[in-house]
């Protein structure tokens, strides 16, 4: 008697499954490795990088005739919050966090390949009006390929170049509401020694640059 209703119901259900699967489909391939793609644009600049920010609230960048244009890929993997649970509850917790490989070809003062990965903090969407706002900064490697004769020596050698250093990332995003995929960044790409780390005091270069990024 009850197998009529009971029929009907499981029919249902596995009519409403492919539905379902449908609506929630799985993240492609390479969004599980990066969910952003931005092209940028640099120039590089006469300034180490203690000097940068005063230089920037003076308007005084000394650009110089070194350019790049680049490549990034990157991906949020998620909230400080919801990785370390010591941190739920403090002012980090909505502090994002991931990753972005680059891709750079340099050419005028210097004509070489380069290649970087950095790992970054990212804050909050800060709303004015219909702006958003955020900030970001992280550190990684970079190895160039080729001579990156822009860059500057050690006091002891001039002439001498160290392709691997360390890698800045400092950035911010600006997006619009309606376009909720897409942001302008404007960014310093930082490269040096480390203090003597990776390479002697001194070295590296620093470029300032903007670009688009998309969002998947």
């Amino acid at each position: 008697m009850r197998r009529g209703p009971m029929l009907s119901s499981l029919l249902l259900l596995l009519a409403a499954a492919p539905a379902t699967a449908a609506a929630q489909p799985p993240a492609e391939p390479y969004q599980r490795i990066f969910d952003s793609v931005a092209l940028y644009a640099g120039q590089g600049v006469d300034l180490n990088l203690r000097e940068f920010p005063q230089a920037v609230l003076e308007g005084d960048l000394r650009r110089e005739s070194s350019y790049f244009v680049g490549l990034g890929l990157g991906k949020v993997r998620g909230t400080l919050g919801a990785s370390m649970a010591a941190l739920r509850g403090t002012f980090l917790e909505n502090i994002r966090h991931g990753y972005e490989v680059v891709f750079v070809q340099h050419h005028g003062l210097q004509d070489n390949f380069e290649l970087g990965a950095a790992y970054l903090l990212r804050s909050p969407d800060l709303a004015v009006g219909h702006l958003r706002l955020n900030v970001a900064g992280g550190a990684g490697l970079s190895h160039a390929f080729g001579t990156p004769s822009y860059e500057d020596g050690p006091a002891d050698d001039p002439s001498r170049r160290y392709p691997t250093q360390l890698l800045i990332l400092v950035e911010a995003e600006w997006g619009w509401d309606s376009l909720p995929q897409v942001a302008l960044v404007t960014r310093l790409h930082h490269r040096s020694g480390a203090y003597g780390a990776i390479a002697p005091s001194g070295v590296g270069s620093n470029f300032v640059a903007a670009g688009l990024r998309y969002r998947f």
